[in-house]
């Protein structure tokens, strides 16, 4: 039983983050990501249905397949709204620097409102949202703290968090923080630019691997299976040397089978790589639903259009 309850208060921690999520992005709630998840369920399964039926493919696997494509609507969704999660949550974090370097530059004695009113009509982007927020809920009777730790809340990242930490600190004290709020933006300023510097370091091998999994490698492949079934062995069979004819489609088939299966797992195993190298092994669901079926239509393309 305790089991039980612990289980639901963890999923209800669940729901509730992930609502926090979709009004980040979008200012939707659960419904909104229900409703907008069946529809693309529905379109990718007519699709699905589309593609099973012009291959002939058995009622059941033309069924199957619908399920699977609506079905699979939902985490693709639900990966998608953590995606722009993490970009927006990157793109406030790179503010935060120009955001204490400005707080820095204020006059000692400036009116706080004034400060959060600053931040909320500039140029800092979602970060600027945020101070919108704080504003309205200052204005609702909110106490200034109270406010800038709801922008480390809702922001959850350490950069925010340390931002409002010293912005909060520099109220309550009164006294003059603009040098620790200059080294604090200069520290996050060389922290981004090491960041940036790995990421260069990497963008290369990332991009390889996600060129080679959608394309060079299904194309080579398909390319591979065209020329083989291209090639006329009639020759072989009135000698009886080798194999015969439907022996040699059987094995033809089985290949072809054997190549898709390891185009598929290419794809995987290089979308899991490629979210570990960014940190964020969610991203491998996204990569994935890309790779897959983009590396399928390379081999299918290069074996059907370019040799009939």
């Amino acid at each position: 039983m305790d089991a039980a309850w612990e289980y639901s208060q963890q999923l209800r921690q669940a729901l509730t983050r992930f609502e926090k999520i979709l009004e980040s992005n979008f200012g939707k709630n659960l419904a909104w990501f229900v409703n907008s998840s069946a529809l693309a369920g529905f379109a990718l399964s007519l699709t699905a249905i589309a593609a099973t039926y012009y291959t002939n493919s058995p009622f059941f696997y033309i069924t199957l397949s619908a399920a699977i494509a609506f079905i699979g609507a939902f985490p693709l969704h639900f990966m998608l709204q953590h995606f722009l999660w993490e970009q927006n949550k990157r793109k406030r974090d790179s503010l935060v620097p120009d955001l204490l370097l400005q707080a820095s530059a204020f006059p000692r004695g400036i009116s706080f409102n004034k400060i959060i009113n600053y931040f909320s009509e500039n140029r800092f982007g979602l970060l600027g949202l945020e101070f919108e927020k704080a504003e309205a809920e200052i204005e609702k009777g909110s106490s200034v703290q109270k406010a800038l730790e709801n922008i480390a809340l809702r922001c959850e990242s350490p950069a925010v968090s340390r931002a409002m930490r010293l912005l909060k600190q520099g109220f309550e004290s009164g006294a003059d923080m603009s040098e620790t709020l200059r080294e604090s933006a200069e520290d996050l300023l060389e922290t981004n630019s090491i960041l940036r510097e790995r990421n260069a370091a990497l963008v290369v091998e990332k991009y390889t691997l996600l060129i080679a999994g959608g394309l060079i490698v299904p194309v080579i492949l398909g390319l591979l299976v065209a020329m083989v079934s291209s090639m006329d062995f009639s020759a072989f069979e009135l000698l009886e040397f080798g194999l015969s004819g439907e022996e040699r489609a059987n094995l033809l088939s089985s290949t072809i089978l054997a190549n898709q299966i390891y185009i598929i797992e290419y794809a995987l195993l290089a979308s899991v790589f490629v979210a570990q190298l960014e940190g964020n092994t969610k991203k491998a669901l996204v990569y994935a639903s890309i790779l897959l079926p983009l590396s399928l239509l390379s081999f299918n393309a290069a074996k059907f259009l370019l040799f009939g």
